[in-house]
């Protein structure tokens, strides 16, 4: 194809050509990142909320991922009024499910599509409680760090998304080391690799 054909338009999914366009007001080519494409296409997911932690308690979640190919592309974040400590987990064991379930949210809202990836969380008493319902010994650390030290509120997040591995269970937990509130929000998008 000449540098004038690539130029013209592109080979779209259904297996046609499609001419790009230019904004009218800009005249720049608008393109959107792929996360935002599954937006678009439903198969992008989010969940939020708040929980006021006694100090030493634990709020624990657990996410368990399908065993299929289609693979969730995940990024959290926490924002803690005061400290407290974090882990991400990976092939945690749960000996007894967590008390509550969390229903994933679709961004497009005219989507009737459903989460893949099933989702709980509990405030434990103490770290033994959480160990006892979430066994972590044998879990990977992923990651882990303290947010809200000193006297000012803090966050934390996971910039670039983990793809999770699919038929595992994962904890994200929060250690308050300090009472306060903890904010959390989770997104992902589930995509089928085809590689």
């Amino acid at each position: 194809m000449s540098l004038f054909g690539l130029i013209r338009g592109f080979r779209s999914s259904d297996n046609t050509a499609q001419p790009l366009r230019l904004d009218r007001a800009t005249n720049t080519l608008q393109i959107i990142d792929y996360a935002h494409h599954e937006m678009h296409s439903g198969s992008h997911f989010f969940l939020s909320g708040h929980i006021d932690l006694a100090i030493n308690h634990v709020l624990d979640f657990t996410m368990v991922t399908p065993n299929t190919t289609k693979w969730a592309h995940w990024l959290w974040k926490i924002d803690t009024k005061s400290e407290a400590n974090w882990f991400v987990y990976e092939n945690a064991v749960i000996t007894n499910p967590l008390a509550n379930s969390l229903t994933p949210f679709n961004n497009n809202r005219n989507s009737a599509t459903a989460s893949g990836l099933t989702f709980k969380y509990e405030d434990q008493a103490n770290l033994a409680a959480a160990n006892a319902d979430t066994d972590v010994t044998t879990a990977t650390v992923l990651e882990s760090g303290i947010s809200g030290a000193g006297k000012g509120a803090g966050f934390d997040s996971r910039v670039n998304e983990i793809i999770l591995g699919q038929n595992k269970i994962y904890c994200l937990r929060a250690i308050a080391t300090a009472a306060g509130y903890i904010d959390f929000f989770m997104s992902w998008y589930e995509h089928t690799d085809i590689a």
